[in-house]
Formats: C-alpha cells, sequence, structure tokens
C-alpha cells in the first residue's frame, strides 16, 4: 500500500528556551527597564496622591492602591508579552497598534503628543519645587521658575550621554531606596501604626464625601484606580526594554522578573506614603491636603524638622526618576507613531531614533515646553498631578484596554505558545471593563477637577 502523501500537520511551536536569570551582583546590573518605569509612575502621582488619600480618608481606599498597582503590573506585562513574543517582530507597541487598524499610531501619536506634555509639565514642577525647598525656598515664585530651567538643563545634558538609560537606571535604584528610607523613618518618628484599620482599608469601599478635602473620594479613588489599564505611561516599557536589548521571546522570563523587581518597591513606597498620611491624620482630625505645603507641614508636625527636608527630597528624587526618561520614552512612541501614519517615514520604523523628529520632539516638547506649568501662577502641584493623571488617562485608555486584548489573544499576532489562556483574557476582559467605567467617573468630574485647578 503505498504510503499517503499528504502533508503531515506543523509540529507545534515549541517555547524556546530562556535567558539565563541573574545571580548574586548581575541582580542589580541586569534588572533596569522595570525599576525605571516604576521610578517614572512615582511622578505621575503616587507620592502625592497616596499621601493625599491618606490624609483625607484614612485607609479607608487603601484598597485602591493595591488593586491599581497589581492589575497595573499584569496589564504591562501584557504589553511586554506582545512586543517580545509576537509573530511580526514587533519591538514597540504602536507596531502591534497598526496591525489591528493603520490609523491607531496616528491617533496615539496625538494622544501621546497631549497627555505626555501634561504629565511632562507636572514633573518638571515637581522637581523644581523640591530643589527649591532643599536650596532654602529662595525666589518664591520666581525660585521654582529657576529651578525648573536648572532641573531642565541638567536634563539635557543627560540624554546626550552616550549611555542614558544606564545612568537612568542606577538614578531609580538609588532613588527607591532613598525614599524608603525616607518615608519609614517618618513612620518610625510617628510611633504607631493602626494594623486593624489597615487590613480594613483592604475592603472595597468608598467613603462618604468630607467637606473638608479638595476632591471628592470617588475622584481620588478614580485618579488612583485609573492607571490600571489605561495610563498612557504603561506604554513606555517596550521601548525601555528595547533600549536594555530585550529583543525576542528569550527575554520573557527575565522581563517578568524585572516587572516585579520594579513594582515590589514601588507598592512598598506608596505603602509607607499611605501609611505615614493615614497615621497622621487620626491624631489630627480635620486636617486636609490642598498643596505640596500641607504635605509638608505635616511631616513637620510628624517628624519634627527632618520631616519638609524627607518631603522635599523624595518630591525631587521622584521627579528626577520621571522627567528624564520619560522625555525619551513618549518621543519614541510619538515619533514611532508618526513613522507609520506619515508614509516617507516608514523608512524610520524599526529605527525611530535616526528620525530627525525624535530630537526635536524630545526636547521641545516634553523638556522646554513643560516649563510653563513652573511659571508664577499656574496651578499648585497637587491639582495639576491630579488633573494630569486624569486627562491622561482619559485620553488613552479605551484605545489601550481594546488593543492589548486583541492583540495578545489572537494566534494571527502571537506565536502559538504566547496566546492568552481563555483565563487571561477574561481577567483582561474584566480589567478593561473597570478600567473604562474608572474612565467615564473622571471624564464626568474633569470639569470640576479644571475649576478646582485653576480657580484657586
Amino acid at each position: 500500500m503505498a504510503a499517503s502523501t499528504a502533508p503531515h500537520p506543523a509540529p507545534p511551536q515549541r517555547r524556546p528556551d530562556q535567558v539565563p536569570l541573574p545571580h548574586g551582583m548581575g541582580w542589580v546590573t541586569s534588572i533596569g527597564p522595570g525599576l525605571v518605569l516604576a521610578m517614572t509612575f512615582l511622578g505621575t502621582g503616587d507620592l502625592v496622591s497616596s499621601s493625599v488619600s491618606g490624609a483625607s480618608y484614612g485607609y479607608a481606599l487603601l484598597w485602591t492602591l493595591v488593586l491599581s498597582l497589581v492589575a497595573r503590573t499584569f496589564i504591562i506585562s501584557s504589553i511586554a508579552k506582545y512586543t517580545l513574543m509576537n509573530r511580526h517582530g514587533d519591538t514597540q507597541i504602536l507596531d502591534g497598534f497598526a496591525r489591528i487598524t493603520p490609523v491607531l499610531p496616528g491617533v496615539m501619536a496625538v494622544v501621546v503628543l497631549i497627555a505626555g506634555f501634561i504629565t511632562q509639565a507636572t514633573f518638571v514642577k515637581a522637581a523644581a519645587i523640591g530643589l527649591n525647598q532643599l536650596t532654602g525656598g529662595w525666589g518664591g515664585a520666581w525660585g521654582v521658575f529657576g529651578c525648573a530651567l536648572a532641573v531642565v538643563v541638567a536634563t539635557l545634558g543627560m540624554v546626550l550621554l552616550r549611555r542614558q538609560f544606564v545612568v537612568l537606571e542606577y538614578i531609580a535604584r538609588i532613588a527607591s531606596v532613598l525614599m524608603i528610607g525616607a518615608f519609614a523613618y517618618a513612620l518610625i518618628g510617628i510611633g504607631h501604626v493602626d494594623v486593624a484599620g489597615f487590613v480594613r482599608g483592604l475592603a472595597f469601599e468608598i467613603p462618604q464625601e468630607q467637606a473638608t478635602s479638595a476632591f471628592a473620594p470617588i475622584v481620588i479613588a478614580s485618579a488612583t484606580i485609573g492607571t490600571i489599564a489605561g495610563n498612557m505611561p504603561n506604554l513606555l516599557y517596550s521601548g525601555f526594554m528595547r533600549d536594555k536589548g530585550w529583543v525576542g521571546p528569550r527575554y520573557r522570563r527575565l522581563q517578568q522578573l524585572d516587572l516585579i523587581a520594579g513594582m515590589a518597591p514601588l507598592l512598598l513606597i506608596n505603602l509607607l506614603f499611605w501609611t505615614v498620611a493615614a497615621e497622621f491624620s487620626r491624631e489630627h482630625p480635620g486636617f486636609s491636603i490642598s498643596d505640596e505645603h500641607d504635605l509638608s507641614e505635616m511631616l513637620h508636625v510628624a517628624v519634627g524638622p527632618a520631616g519638609p527636608v524627607l518631603l522635599w527630597m523624595c518630591i525631587f528624587l521622584a521627579a528626577m526618576t520621571s522627567f528624564p526618561p520619560q522625555s525619551r520614552g513618549f518621543a519614541q512612541l510619538a515619533v514611532n507613531g508618526l513613522n507609520h501614519a506619515v508614509p516617507g517615514w516608514r523608512r524610520f520604523l524599526g529605527k525611530d531614533e535616526t528620525n530627525p523628529l525624535f530630537r526635536l520632539l524630545q526636547v521641545a516638547v516634553f523638556m522646554v515646553l513643560p516649563l510653563v506649568a513652573s511659571l508664577p501662577g499656574a496651578p499648585n502641584l497637587i491639582a495639576l498631578n491630579i488633573v494630569g493623571t486624569a486627562v491622561s488617562t482619559v485620553l488613552s485608555l479605551p484605545i489601550i484596554v481594546v488593543c492589548i486584548l486583541l492583540l495578545t489573544g489572537r494566534r494571527k499576532h502571537m506565536h502559538d505558545y504566547a496566546v492568552n489562556s481563555p483565563l487571561v483574557t477574561i481577567l483582561l476582559a474584566v480589567l478593561g471593563v473597570i478600567a473604562i467605567v474608572v474612565g467615564v467617573q473622571i471624564a464626568m468630574n474633569i470639569p470640576t477637577m479644571f475649576a478646582t485647578a485653576f480657580g484657586g
């Protein structure tokens, strides 16, 4: 009997061998993009939002912090999964968006330009305030602007370095250790922790609005949870991985370790911020935070003269671990989208930094123009931070949620072994629904938030 000539089915794809995990001091030098990304999140409001929430509502909204950071890690991991394990060799997440519909990268480029500018404005103002206070609070509002100029000049010098990402990694490592130490010291100075209240704070509840707060509980909760899926800086991780040289599925296990290593100190820092503020509010009923100087006063009363110094140091470090890397990340993302949208620029795809527009956007839009937020009369840091986070989330949330779900759940885009399991698909869908509901809630509150921010 003749042998069958029918073609044999293609063998299932095998997950490639993984890059070995580091040992000893290799952990310090191998782990980087996740911590750089985590430290940039501090600049988007974690220090401010956690402190405001803890001071205004005690531990009542603590669950929003834990939920948002766990879910954010899950979403970022999905973004990294696509850029490492897709069938097409894409190394930027917007390359994947283009495969869903060609107009998406151009749309996202516009979103990045708007939301990235707002975010960078918050960063440079925070860094300037921290630096100004650490140097004696000289010159009033114009002194803050002078410090903002110094921050921009220092950042310009940093981005001209050949190994700028390595420098950013080491800054992020040092900053994370210093911030954990600073607020641990503040908590020791306070001398007590309401463990039972901390545990109760993990229950899913929204407290009644308090008249003394600058923002309603639902707005604070929305600003916190809004980073679950829709916060646009989440998209920067794929670019940071490429800068590190992590390209291809062999880096997936190392990337997962890197992300956890970055998010763990972020969670610890935020819990310390929140706990210090909550414990202070227990002893000082009615205390509320409307600007960064209220935060300083809180720490001064709690731990003495060292308190404000610790706060301004943390604000400066949080902003300076955000402003330089995100000027690069936002420019990468925007140029990648424009390279897809403009036919004549498609020759730059895969090497976005060679497009002359990259350096122009990095310097002009994401470094120099944000200085306007530091001019006298601009909104205070608390208001600018919460409004900026809300705008960034609303602009980017629907696109990110839908695209990540479509890209990682289809064999058309992913290697067979990398396609989402049904459980992961369900989790992404649930997070997407939550994020969209939060986005709608934020959008409804944006007019009031702008009135609060710009109306004094």
